[in-house]
């Protein structure tokens, strides 16, 4: 091998990063996690099915239809090859109809899952966006149609398939936590299997409780922001309770609206979460701690969608936030280890040092001591210090003030002098170099002389000849 490779070889070598080589846990692709989202969504749409009928069905095939379709139509837009393994788009509008009441119109559903694929591009596609697509969009749908989006209907109601739903519709069992401080009379069972006014598929306590064990078995689902942010919200419901009965306000609390489903399927997307483990507790308390002041405080049915979106905007600056704090937390033990508490090490060090042991024949040398004792006549004497006045310090500061500006004077000569023989020199070594020149000249020209002279007279001879 030749110099030059052997150098460059040296050179990639030296580049080259070294790694920890302990076993970590391989991360889940986007495909797989959504993949298993979808199986967990289609048991949520079966059960949806079996209460509201088959205008359910409807409403979820036709939102992920327009998905598919508005996801195609914006790739082809924006100039991108549209992938049709992407799963992200399907779960997106599952998500959506699952999220609708089973009486709302067919146009509502096509605009919010339209509106879920444009936000998603907006922000430049599947791994870029900011905020969530379907909270997005359930959240411009409450607020643009909020009869149509929290009126359910009826429990054991089945609406039409076409038209107009045509069952009496009822408000939801947030209604009655938000506004009117009760809990409607709903046995345990019924609350478990969803059987309750709300959303087709965010009251399915049971199904949506086992869809969020088997995530987290699968890695699919984040246990950090899922836990700890519905531990959080628990636990100040428990401080806040709605009514006196805690237990029937946990499962009203779950049950109603979005909060379940949400942490589940929405909160822990894994394009909007940080990726550190303390950016992921700290989204998760977030979540819980401004869910439940939205709910209890504001008073606004649907508000936990208007958290994930506030979470979502904050989390961008989660893991900076806390690799800043991980820094601090990490000097502050370091003080705490080696500079506080210094004397006290000092002091155990010194008591437990081994100090070698005197024998009878040992001498013990005492080094001499000041102990500032007075003469042995036991005379003190004391000096006497004078204490200047105005007068004569004023005078000592005018002496040093003149002596210094003498000094600065005579600095300032001396360099004027220097500038003046420098000059001086200056002059007469032009001078010299001058009149060297002129006398060179001249003894060029004394030489030129010598040299024509005998040419004219030559001349002078050969014309009186000619003559």
């Amino acid at each position: 091998m030749s110099d030059n490779t052997n150098e460059l070889l040296n050179k990639f070598d030296s580049d080259v990063k070294t790694y920890e080589t302990t076993a970590v846990k391989k991360q889940r692709k986007s495909k797989s996690i959504y993949g298993d989202q979808l199986i967990c969504l289609t048991a949520l749409v079966g059960m949806s099915v079996w209460q509201s009928g088959y205008r359910a069905l409807v409403i979820c095939l036709g939102s992920v239809l327009v998905c598919i379709l508005s996801d195609m139509i914006f790739c082809r837009m924006t100039r991108k090859t549209y992938n049709p393994k992407d799963l992200s788009t399907i779960a997106s509008g599952l998500c959506i109809a699952l999220m609708m009441p089973a009486s709302v119109h067919y146009g509502i559903v096509a605009g919010g899952a339209l509106l879920a694929i444009a936000v998603k591009h907006i922000f430049g596609g599947k791994d870029n966006y900011i905020f969530n697509p379907t909270c997005v969009a359930i959240a411009f749908l409450i607020i643009c149609f909020p009869n149509d989006m929290l009126s359910y209907p009826a429990v054991g109601s089945k609406p039409e398939l076409w038209g107009d739903a045509g069952v009496p519709l009822v408000s939801g069992v947030e209604f009655y936590l938000l506004k009117l401080g009760t809990a409607p009379a709903v046995s345990l069972q019924n609350i478990m299997l969803g059987i309750t006014a709300g959303p087709m598929g965010t009251t399915q306590l049971l199904i949506i409780a086992v869809c969020g064990i088997c995530l987290m078995l699968r890695r699919s689902l984040s246990p950090l922001v899922t836990l700890f942010g519905l531990g959080s919200y628990c636990a100040l419901t428990v401080l806040f309770p709605v009514f006196s009965n805690i237990g029937d306000t946990m499962l009203m609390e779950l049950s109603g609206g979005y909060l379940l489903f949400g942490f589940v399927f929405l909160a822990a997307d894994p394009q909007t979460m940080p990726k550190t483990a303390f950016g992921k507790i700290m989204l998760g308390f977030m979540i819980g701690i401004i869910g439940c002041l939205f709910r209890h405080f504001g008073k606004v049915e649907g508000s936990f969608i208007f958290v994930i979106l506030i979470a979502n905007a904050l989390s961008l600056k989660l893991d900076d936030v806390c690799a800043a704090i991980a820094k601090r937390v990490r000097e502050a033990v370091k003080y705490l280890n080696k500079d506080l508490g210094r004397y006290e090490k000092l002091r155990n060090e010194a008591e437990n040092e081994s100090r070698p042991k005197l024998t009878d024949t040992m001498e013990i040398i005492v080094p001499p001591t000041n102990y500032n004792m007075p003469p042995i006549d036991n005379k003190v004497t004391k000096i006497n210090r004078k204490k200047t006045n105005i007068i004569t310090r004023y005078a000592d500061n005018l002496r040093i003030k003149r002596k210094k500006d003498e000094l600065v004077r005579r600095k300032q000569i001396k360099d004027g002098e220097n500038s003046y023989m420098n000059a001086m020199r200056n002059m007469i070594g032009h001078r010299k170099e001058k009149e060297a020149v002129q006398k060179t000249e001249e003894k060029k020209t004394s030489v030129l002389h010598i040299i024509k002279q005998p040419m004219k007279k030559s001349q002078q001879k050969n014309n009186k000849q000619g003559q």
